[in-house]
């Protein structure tokens, strides 16, 4: 008797700290008037860059590149639109974001170091523009120069889950890094794995449930944004000349905003109304 007592004491303690420990998740939802319906939950994939226009999007390179020949540890850095692509890939039958309609042209890259070592090829968006309208610059405080800058980032709609990239590569010794920016200005470095590989693959990165893409106001949802793609030397790296190709960036993501009476009041103000 005494021993089935001593066990179940031992099973209400042990309730009692993992109930402690492991307490229910929050729901983080603002709660209106009216509940939402099913489309509590929207989960889409939405392509944010197809590459059929062209735009600027810049190299950089560690170790930098130097102006004169005899020194410069990146002999070759070159990138160009070229008409191509993925025979597995299948153009959207319908975007919001008017992306992935077509499939005619992908990025090339090529690089050549020349010496081994910890090499990597830095690929940076375009200036950073609204997700849902491009003709809106976005400017984000930039504390080392002391003013808002436009900052090279492809916003990712939505609470962004995941982001996947078509990639074609030769077979090289290099990894492959996606560089996330939370709205707290905090970057994170998610790895989609090596680029040891022939012909053209899908690589993608989950977003991890520790990165923070919403708070308890309204508008809820906070913007995510890829800020570049690293492509990183392995110690087992060469220096022959490197071709990788890229096409269509894909967000998996929440795109459902709380909808309330006057939710949209803050926009007149914004524009500019009577005053008193």
């Amino acid at each position: 008797m005494k021993y089935t007592r001593f066990i179940a004491i031992c099973v209400m303690i042990a309730g009692v700290l993992f109930v402690g420990v492991f307490p229910e998740k929050a729901q983080s939802r603002i709660v209106t008037n009216v509940q939402p319906d099913i489309s509590a939950e929207q989960y889409n994939a939405l392509v944010v860059e197809d590459f059929e226009t062209q735009s600027d999007w810049v190299l950089e390179t560690v170790p930098k590149k130097h102006q004169d020949p005899k020194k410069d540890p990146v002999p070759i850095l070159e990138m160009k639109y070229i008409d191509g692509g993925p025979a597995d890939l299948i153009p959207e039958k319908w975007s919001p974001l008017n992306k992935g309609l077509e499939k005619k042209k992908c990025l090339g890259v090529h690089f050549k170091f020349k010496y081994p070592g910890f090499n990597s090829v830095h690929i940076l968006p375009p200036l950073e523009v609204r997700w849902d309208d491009p003709t809106q610059k976005v400017l984000t405080y930039d504390s080392r120069a002391g003013q808002e800058v436009q900052e090279r980032a492809i916003q990712l709609p939505g609470r962004a889950k995941a982001v996947s990239v078509w990639v074609h590569g030769r077979g090289n010794n290099y990894d492959l890094e996606v560089w996330i920016k939370d709205y707290k200005g905090d970057v994170h470095i998610l790895k989609m794995g090596s680029l040891n590989f022939v012909g053209w693959r899908t690589m993608k990165a989950y977003i991890p449930e520790n990165v923070p893409q919403e708070t308890n106001s309204y508008p809820q949802t906070r913007v995510t944004k890829i800020v570049r793609f690293v492509v990183r030397a392995k110690p087992e790296a060469g220096t022959e000349d490197v071709y990788l190709f890229f096409d269509q960036i894909k967000v998996l993501t929440d795109t459902f905003e709380v909808n309330f009476d006057g939710q949209n009041l803050h926009q007149l103000m914004e524009k500019g109304g009577s005053t008193k």
